[in-house]
């Protein structure tokens, strides 16, 4: 019996790290050293703008995620005129391709690279990958010269839901995985042992 259960846990273990593996999502982020994240206490969310003023679902998930997100690290959510930093973000869709030549062995005979007979020649043959990639970037600016001091960026293949919880489940793993490293953990001035 305990080697069922022995055998039962390393196999969920392996699909574990295969499931972890198969994940697409690439997370970066980028900070000014130089600036002073302890002085940061209120946030202001803004939308990106937009030609027709109108705001999709997608933002407001997305607006939404953030706003629960900062709430939970102990930032009060505020408006554009109260705050000591504005959250600003951006989603982008792109459609990547990628072209890839494989070789295939064609012939009369089996060939056989190390030994044996064969007749065999190999053909290039061209294969086309086509998906769509989403970008999604939050901007940290500072009211005071509306200079960016943070972003972070997500970048994933695009992925389809069934329901509007599954598509908001998702967008709030994204925000939290780009959020997870704000504010950077940096040194204040004088630590320097």
């Amino acid at each position: 019996m305990p080697k069922t259960r022995t055998t039962i846990a390393l196999w969920l273990a392996a699909l574990w790290v295969l499931m972890a593996g198969c994940s697409s999502l690439q997370v970066t982020s980028d900070y000014n050293p130089d600036y002073d994240f302890s002085k940061l206490h209120k946030v202001a969310i803004l939308y990106p703008k937009s030609d027709d003023d109108v705001i999709s679902l997608a933002q407001q998930r997305f607006a939404r995620a953030i706003e629960e997100t900062m709430r939970r690290k102990g930032f009060v959510v505020t408006d554009k005129q109260e705050a000591d930093f504005y959250l600003l973000f951006h989603l982008d869709v792109t459609q990547k391709r990628q072209v890839v030549t494989d070789y295939q062995m064609v012939g009369l005979y089996p060939y056989y690279p190390y030994y044996g007979y064969g007749y065999g020649l190999a053909v290039p043959v061209e294969r086309e990958y086509t998906w769509t990639e989403g970008r999604f970037i939050i901007d940290a600016v500072d009211p005071h010269g509306n200079k960016i001091f943070w972003r972070g960026v997500a970048v994933d293949h695009l992925k389809d839901f069934d329901t509007p919880q599954e598509r908001m489940a998702y967008i709030q793993k994204v925000v939290a995985e780009v959020l997870a490293d704000f504010p950077p953990e940096t040194h204040t001035q004088g630590d320097d042992r």
